[in-house]
């Protein structure tokens, strides 16, 4: 795997917390974004284009539905950058 393909998860979270107007700290593994964190359809959509954009990665629309955690947004950003 070559340095490119190697996701950050510092900076996952960085967008999210940004995204969502939270403290860093307050996204964790298993933080469910909309039931602990508020997130709606829009953010999703902004953490999505977002990820893209950081790491040049094309993620199907209908992959929105699951970004719920940090760890359900990572494993989806690494299997499209396969």
């Amino acid at each position: 795997m070559n340095a490119e393909k190697i996701i950050n998860i510092e900076k996952v979270r960085a967008i999210i917390a940004e995204v969502l107007e939270v403290e860093i700290d307050e996204v964790k593994a298993e933080t469910d974004l909309v039931e602990e964190l508020d997130a709606d359809s829009m953010m999703a959509l902004e953490i999505m284009a977002t990820i893209e954009k950081e790491f040049r990665v094309k993620i199907p629309e209908n992959e929105i539905q699951n970004f719920t955690t940090l760890d359900a947004i990572i494993k989806i950003v690494e299997k499209e950058m396969r």
